[in-house]
């Protein structure tokens, strides 16, 4: 028969086994463990503590790791977290009280690391959190920017009466163009229309029914083109209509339908000087150029205008209302 003091280690080295081992095991594979102590008490009452300002005090609960609970009062002082309050919990009452052996004192201090680990991952999954929040606040913030910055172009590009492009965005276009039909030798056709007297018709009419039929030609040009062309406002009362992969020929099949359109649909219009509509008709003149299938090396933004003036010009010395191909 062993000594008494063997067999208090005997019984202590059978616990740490039954219940320490087992449980740090646990913790390694990854387990939310905790250790189970008994021997916990309410701290206000063991230390008949009167602290009314204190989180814990007459906490009806039941017992709690008070060292674990942060900003409690103690000694007339409160205390922050563990991390902060541990080194002074160590050597109090209720905590020696709580490990009465050395299994109970390694299961606490197993207990606080774990605690810790948690409030550690608590933290990060906060910080994480934010950090999701402010990407999503950025990638919100970022498409916002891009979305308004997709608008000002589209109003920098674009004629606010007609909605056509404008003059400037017609260069631009026509360099990407070329550029395209030089590299796999496609055709390109432009023309150039104009609203045949339309400075007299202004005159008579006022600048509001001349913007009413500058408006009403642009909305012509789109409905009698592909999606893939370009119209825009060439300054005044000239358009400018860009068309890929058109030869001269299917480019003056689309002016024709224009200028029909244009010629068939009366204007309701009120004179200056009268209190009655007028029934009226104006026309347009159209000037079309085109590139050669493999014959673009060459060509300009400059000498493409040029070619659709020039045959605009024709067709308003042979009195207007008609659509001249450059040739």
């Amino acid at each position: 028969m062993g000594s008494e003091p063997e067999e208090k280690a005997g019984s202590l080295l059978e616990r740490l086994r039954g219940e320490i081992f087992p449980m740090l095991e646990e913790a390694v594979s990854g387990s939310n463990v905790f250790f189970s102590n008994p021997h916990i008490i309410e701290c206000w009452k063991a230390l008949d503590c009167k602290s009314a300002d204190c989180r814990l005090y007459g906490n009806g609960s039941g017992p709690l790791r008070c060292w674990q609970v942060a900003d409690t009062y103690c000694n007339r002082k409160t205390r922050g977290s563990l991390a902060q309050k541990y080194n002074e919990c160590r050597d109090c009452k209720v905590f020696k009280d709580s490990r009465p052996t050395i299994v109970e004192e390694i299961g606490e201090h197993f207990n606080n690391m774990i605690y810790l680990l948690n409030e550690q991952k608590q933290k990060n999954l906060g910080h994480k959190e934010q950090i999701e929040n402010l990407r999503k606040e950025l990638s919100s913030v970022l498409e916002e920017l891009s979305s308004k910055k997709k608008e000002i172009r589209e109003i920098m590009i674009t004629d606010k009466l007609t909605t056509l492009f404008n003059r400037q965005h017609l260069i631009t276009v026509l360099e990407d163009e070329i550029a395209r039909c030089q590299r796999y030798g496609r055709p390109l056709a432009v023309m150039l229309i104009d609203i045949d007297e339309f400075k007299s018709f202004n005159d008579a009419y006022g600048h509001q029914a001349g913007d009413n039929m500058l408006s009403f030609v642009g909305s012509l040009i789109k409905e009698n083109t592909r999606k893939f062309d370009r119209a825009f406002r060439y300054g005044g009362e000239e358009f400018v209509v860009v068309l890929p992969e058109t030869d001269l020929t299917m480019a003056y099949i689309v002016a024709e339908r224009i200028r029909r359109g244009f010629e068939i649909i009366p204007s309701y219009v009120i004179r200056k000087e009268s209190v009655s509509d007028e029934n009226i008709s104006q026309t347009i003149s159209i000037g079309i150029t085109a590139t050669f299938a493999y014959g673009t090396q060459d060509i300009s933004i400059e000498e493409l205008i040029n070619q659709t003036e020039n045959a605009l010009h024709k067709a308003k010395d042979k009195g207007g209302n008609m659509c001249i191909r450059y040739e």
